[in-house]
């Protein structure tokens, strides 16, 4: 269940929500320095930039969904390691991957991102919404718009607080 089963919503509201989700990013992360987004870390060992590329990957997992690839090819992980992996073990491959990535490359991904998320979701329309995503996925997002909100405007609300926590810590 998710914020729209509620309600009559159509493409644009969904659109103006992602816009919204991502403009509270946009307005921490504008403030700070690239020792703020790059020193701090979270118990996890994520700075910032981190939490920013583990965004854009699981976008553009969805993305690639909608292109018709699976979770795993659009994450560029094995199907075997990605099936029988958790989340958790997932976003560590991420991480992982991309820990040691200047912010200059994660900041032009993370944007690059969203720019897809519109493009997609700007050719969607109500009936769109409804429809029943992939079986690889099925059991996760039923329908399309349930895969829109946990990937797109839902993580990125996810992850403001983190952000926000980590942007007001102080530096060495």
């Amino acid at each position: 269940m998710n914020e729209y089963d509620d309600m009559s919503t159509g493409a644009e509201e969904v659109l103006e929500d992602v816009h919204a989700a991502r403009a509270e990013i946009e307005a921490i992360i504008e403030e700070l320095s690239p020792e703020q987004m790059t020193q701090a870390t979270d118990e996890g060992g994520w700075a910032i930039k981190d939490h920013l590329i583990h965004i854009a990957e699981w976008q553009n997992r969805a993305i690639g969904i909608f292109e018709n690839r699976t979770s795993w090819e659009s994450l560029e992980i094995d199907e075997e390691t990605y099936r029988s992996s958790d989340i958790d073990s997932i976003n560590d491959i991420i991480f992982k991957r991309h820990q040691n990535r200047d912010l200059k490359s994660v900041l032009t991904e993370f944007r690059k991102s969203q720019e897809r998320v519109v493009l997609t979701l700007e050719q969607l329309n109500e009936d769109d919404l409804e429809r029943p995503t992939p079986a690889h996925i099925r059991d996760e997002y039923p329908r399309v718009i349930d895969l829109i909100e946990a990937n797109f405007a839902g993580h990125d609300r996810d992850h403001v607080e983190d952000i926000r926590q980590l942007a007001n810590e102080p530096l060495d």
